[in-house]
């Protein structure tokens, strides 16, 4: 099948199995609902675990710079790759806000789920690189034009230099078309096989799954967290 009808077909799948999922989700069902009720922990939290994943970046997207199907795929992928450095210092930013250090950072354990959905993109790129590359519209907010975490944040009413940073981050991925950098990589690609096509198909789901569990965990953890103790620390 061609590239752009293998794309369709996922968003198709990707739309289904999240409607039964990420719709469904604490976290996201909280954002979308009375924000009064959220802790405000529960933005740091996310904040921070997006950080953790963000600075991370170079895991999975490095291993697929080299992409050997396509020049134009590998145009796109290193102008997306140059365009996200030091996005993780955007958040820094916010984090610093809330008086998380760079030190307590750097000494912090992700959570396990966050830690979960770093490896299975890391994975994915390294030995699977075309169905990792499915995964980009969705992490980077495919057919958003509002991030309702930034309007959820807003609406609590949190420090403006708390929100300030990750209104920007979620601007500049909205105005350079992040989330949309799927589909202009899969019209590259003329055509994909049958058997990847089954099975990128099939992963989809897993890869929901493994999305989910990320909002989840930050939902879990972050929740009922003391904001002066909210980072794990390595002694």
């Amino acid at each position: 099948m061609s590239g752009r009808a293998l794309i369709l077909a996922v968003e198709d799948r990707y739309n289904r199995a999240s409607s039964r999922t990420l719709q469904r989700n604490p976290f996201w069902v909280a954002m979308v609902g009375d924000v009064a009720t959220i802790p405000d922990t529960v933005f740091y939290g996310m904040c921070i675990e997006n950080y953790q994943l963000l600075c991370r970046e170079s895991y999975f997207d490095a291993p697929v710079l080299s992409f050997p199907g396509s020049a134009e795929v590998r145009r796109l992928l290193n102008d997306f790759y140059a365009s996200e450095i030091g996005h993780d210092r955007i958040l820094l930013e916010a984090l610093r806000s809330i008086g998380v250090t760079d030190d307590a950072l750097e000494r912090s354990v992700a959570l396990h789920t966050t830690m979960a959905l770093c490896n299975a993109l890391s994975t994915w790129a390294r030995h699977d690189p075309l169905f990792f590359l499915t995964t980009l519209g969705p992490l980077e907010g495919r057919d958003v034009a509002v991030d309702s975490f930034v309007l959820a944040a807003e609406a609590k009413g949190l420090p403006e230099a708390f929100v300030e940073p990750i209104r920007r981050h979620a601007h500049i991925n909205r105005d350079a078309a992040h989330g949309l950098l799927t589909r202009q990589i899969f019209e590259a690609i003329p055509a994909v096989g049958g058997r990847d096509a089954a099975r990128i198909l099939a992963q989809t789901e897993l890869f929901i799954a493994i999305y989910d569990r990320f909002y989840t965990g930050v939902w879990n953890h972050y929740r009922d967290a003391d904001a002066k103790s909210m980072l794990t620390l390595v002694p």
